[in-house]
């Protein structure tokens, strides 16, 4: 039988700093990429309506000219996919170690 090792300073160290580079890249992926992919016009928002998923991920506001803006899900979801992705791959870096 296998004992589960207890993490160290050093495996905590790790997990926290892939953890926080993971929603450093989401949020860059998220916001300066795959945002200008999916909303090459802002404008063509005003005539056209949009899906429920757009809508969970983006808001009109008046103070953004009702132009697309993330809401606090879009926020939520990046912050909470990043992580995720950075501590399943440090997870799998440790068990290497």
């Amino acid at each position: 039988m296998r004992l589960k090792k207890t993490m160290t300073l050093k495996g905590i160290v790790i997990v926290s700093l892939s953890t926080l580079t993971g929603m450093a890249i989401a949020f860059i992926a998220n916001f300066y990429i795959l945002e200008k992919i999916l909303i090459s016009d802002p404008c063509y928002y005003h005539n056209h309506k949009t899906n429920i998923i757009f809508d969970m991920f983006y808001n009109f506001p008046a103070h953004e000219g009702f132009h697309p803006y993330p809401t606090v899900f879009n926020f939520i979801f990046t912050i909470a996919s990043g992580g995720l992705c950075g501590y399943v791959f440090s997870s799998k870096k440790l068990r290497k170690i």
